[in-house]
């Protein structure tokens, strides 16, 4: 299984560092990302999910499992995004383990 990590850079939303992790996998530019993120997840809800709390903290110890594109994509709080090759993604299951509060 091929995978690649990608880092969320300082404000960055977490839905376009997603289509830019898809992007470096792919070796792709962004705009060549085809069907649109909402077809597989809310972008604004996994915005959401990972932006810092309301003290400023940023949130330890959720991820968002999902499939989109026939790869396995994992956002973990931290910022770090893996896009895995993954053949049995066409399920289309997706997981989620929210962040801290």
């Amino acid at each position: 299984m091929d995978r690649t990590s990608y880092r969320l850079e300082d404000d960055e939303r977490p839905s376009i560092a997603v289509i830019n992790a898809i992007a470096d996998h792919e070796g792709s530019s962004p705009d060549e990302i085809r069907p649109q993120l909402y077809d597989a997840v809310d972008p604004d809800a996994l915005d959401s999910l990972f932006q810092p709390r309301v003290d400023g903290e940023l949130r330890r110890g959720g991820r968002a499992v999902f499939t989109y594109r026939g790869y396995r994509i994992t956002y973990e709080s931290d910022g770090w995004i893996h896009v895995h090759d993954n053949q049995s993604a066409a399920s289309g299951t997706t997981e989620h383990t929210p962040a801290d509060e």
